[in-house]
Parts: C-alpha cells; sequence; structure tokens
C-alpha cells in the first residue's frame, strides 16, 4: 500500500504538466508570493477534480479515493454568497433560466463531491482490502475547511452562452477566480478591467483557474463561457 501511495503522489504531482497548465491558464510573472498563497487552495481543488475525473474515466477506485481526500483536506476561502451573475449572449430555445446564474446548494459539492467520489471508488473497490480500507480511512478524515464546509455557488450555463460577473477585488492583494463544471461542457474564463485583460483559462476542460494579484480598484468583469453545445451546471468561486 505504501508503494501504491508514493505512485499516486508522483501521478498527482504531474497530473497537470506543464503544457496541459499552459493551454488551462496564461502564466502571470508578476504573480508575488501572496497571490500564489491566495491561490494554493484552489490549485490543490483542480488537481482533486482532474484526479476524480481520471479515477472515473480509469475505473481506478485509488485514483477517486486520492482525489476526495485532497478535496476534504483543504480548506477553500469561497464566499458565502449566491452567484450574481447576467447573462450575455444569445439565448435560443432555452427556457431553464439561460437568463442568469441561478444559486443553489448542489449535493456534489465540497465537501459532498469527495464523498460521491468515495462512494464510487467502493464500487470499483470490488472487495479489495486495501483499497476499502483506504476509502475508510479518507472518511474518518471529515471536512478541513470552515464549519459545515464552504457554501459554493452555482449556475447552470447552456451550451454556446455566457454569464458574466461583476467582482471588486482589493489593490495589491491577491485575487483568484475558481470555476468546475459538472463534465458535459468545455468551459473558458476571462477576467478584465478598465485597462483590458487580466487573465484568461482557456483550452480543454470545465476546470479553470485564475489567480492574479489586482492593481487598480474598481469592477472586475469576469466571463464564464460555454464553448460546447451542452449545458454546464458549474461552481464559480473568488477568494
Amino acid at each position: 500500500m505504501i508503494a501504491r501511495t508514493l505512485c499516486l503522489a508522483i501521478l498527482v504531482a504531474g497530473l497537470v504538466p506543464p503544457d496541459g497548465r499552459a493551454q488551462s491558464r496564461e502564466p502571470n510573472p508578476e504573480l508575488g508570493a501572496d497571490t500564489a498563497a491566495a491561490a494554493a487552495p484552489f490549485e490543490t481543488l483542480e488537481v482533486s477534480a482532474r484526479l476524480a475525473r481520471l479515477g472515473t474515466e480509469r475505473a481506478d477506485p485509488w485514483l477517486l479515493a486520492t482525489a476526495a481526500r485532497l478535496r476534504l483536506s483543504t480548506p477553500v476561502p469561497f464566499r458565502s454568497g449566491p452567484v450574481d451573475g447576467s447573462q450575455a449572449g444569445n439565448a435560443t430555445g432555452d427556457d431553464s433560466g439561460a437568463g442568469q446564474a441561478q444559486s443553489q446548494t448542489s449535493p456534489q459539492t465540497w465537501p459532498e463531491s469527495a464523498m460521491v467520489w468515495l462512494n464510487e471508488a467502493e464500487a470499483l473497490a470490488d472487495g479489495d482490502f486495501q483499497v476499502l480500507a483506504f476509502i475508510q480511512a479518507v472518511r474518518d478524515m471529515g471536512y478541513k475547511g470552515r464549519q459545515a464546509g464552504p457554501l459554493v455557488s452555482l449556475a447552470r450555463l447552456p451550451g454556446g452562452q455566457t454569464h458574466v460577473f461583476r467582482e471588486r477585488f482589493t489593490p495589491g492583494r491577491p485575487a483568484v477566480v475558481y470555476v468546475e463544471g459538472d463534465g458535459d461542457a468545455p468551459l473558458a474564463v476571462t477576467v478584465r478591467s478598465g485597462k483590458g485583460m487580466i487573465c484568461q483559462a482557456s483550452g480543454p476542460g470545465d476546470v479553470k483557474l485564475c489567480t492574479w494579484t489586482a492593481r487598480e480598484p474598481g469592477d472586475y468583469r469576469v466571463e464564464v463561457r460555454n464553448l460546447g453545445a451542452a449545458a454546464n451546471r458549474y461552481a464559480y468561486g473568488t477568494n
């Protein structure tokens, strides 16, 4: 089991290679230590989401249980308010909330998503004692974030649509935007201010992270775009 755990640690460390990260979000050489520290828990969430999806694709209970362990051990400073996003773009034949980002609490968000992954891992374990013991150890951890876990804001974004959020970040302080979709369609995130584009996370997939240091006061425009044809139910969080 020790050898397997070491292998998983290596896999997690290399799960998002440098070239893959460049596709996910643009590197910013101006990021300071404070911004990197603010982004760290969100980066762990990003890795856990990708690891869980890989575990599902490969029917590997170890990967799923490890993803759950990462998520449960990560305190995340998600805001406790609802999503307030306006819709941009053309709604075509969808009357199920295309015009706004609808806030709700999902049974598959933090930390409940970890429980879903553990249940899936248990079903795939096929009675393997080592796997089941590891799964139980993760269940016994409990959530390490704030009491009752963070309240994650959710929204449903139809295919080809864009949600726009107005955020305010303190100049000179770290800024983080994290989006995690349901896997049904690729998403892209762009952050703009009065001086143009600040951060962009595009490329394949729907797990996106934008980090930067706010340089000016005022509103920042955060755009979440659905690049696919199917709707995507996503979680949206900032620090």
